[in-house]
């Protein structure tokens, strides 16, 4: 009955107490999510390429 009880004040609290961002907020949001994200993404392709351009010479050298 745990469970069942948990459900219950988790939609209650959902539904009552939980203020829900509007649409333009929401869409502002998820464009600066989004940005971030490729951002981040390239700032790691370029971290990662240069880290495996410095392991390569590396390697050459001591080959």
């Amino acid at each position: 009955m745990k469970i069942v009880n948990f459900i219950k004040e988790s939609y209650v609290e959902f539904k009552d107490h939980v203020t829900w961002p509007n649409s333009t907020t929401l869409q502002k949001d998820t464009i600066t999510v989004t940005i971030a994200t490729v951002v981040l993404a390239i700032f790691l392709y370029l971290v990662d390429s240069a880290f495996a351009n410095i392991l390569y010479s590396i390697y050459e050298t001591l080959r």
